[in-house]
């Protein structure tokens, strides 16, 4: 099974990781895959109008992807986790995650 983790620690690269996961479920087909997205640093602010990404965000839930914001990064910007998508979820550390995932055998790319 191919799993992929989209890092998108900038929040002008969140539409394009949708895009990517979009675009990973849909090549592989029938094929077993897992996809998550974490949100990190200054990509959290996001979450401060997810309003021109709500019907990508969904479309992704849709297909299992799981979309996950680090809670340091959200203390650190201000950012409610009141915010957060009901779907989506979150994590202490990003960093933490993100190392974690991988030891799990998700591949990274970077948004």
């Amino acid at each position: 099974m191919l799993k992929l983790l989209l890092h998108v620690p900038d929040s002008s690269r969140f539409e394009a990781a949708l895009k990517q996961a979009r675009n990973f479920a849909l090549a592989m087909g029938d094929k077993p895959y897992q996809v998550r997205i974490l949100v990190n640093f200054e990509g959290v602010t996001v979450l401060n109008d997810l309003s021109p990404y709500s019907a990508l965000l969904q479309e992704n839930f849709s297909f299992g992807a799981e979309v996950y914001f680090c809670e340091n990064a959200m203390k650190a910007f201000n950012v409610s986790m009141d915010k957060v998508p009901q779907q989506a979820k979150t994590v202490p550390a990003g960093i933490v995650a993100l190392v974690t995932w991988q030891d799990e055998g998700f591949r990274y790319v970077r948004a």
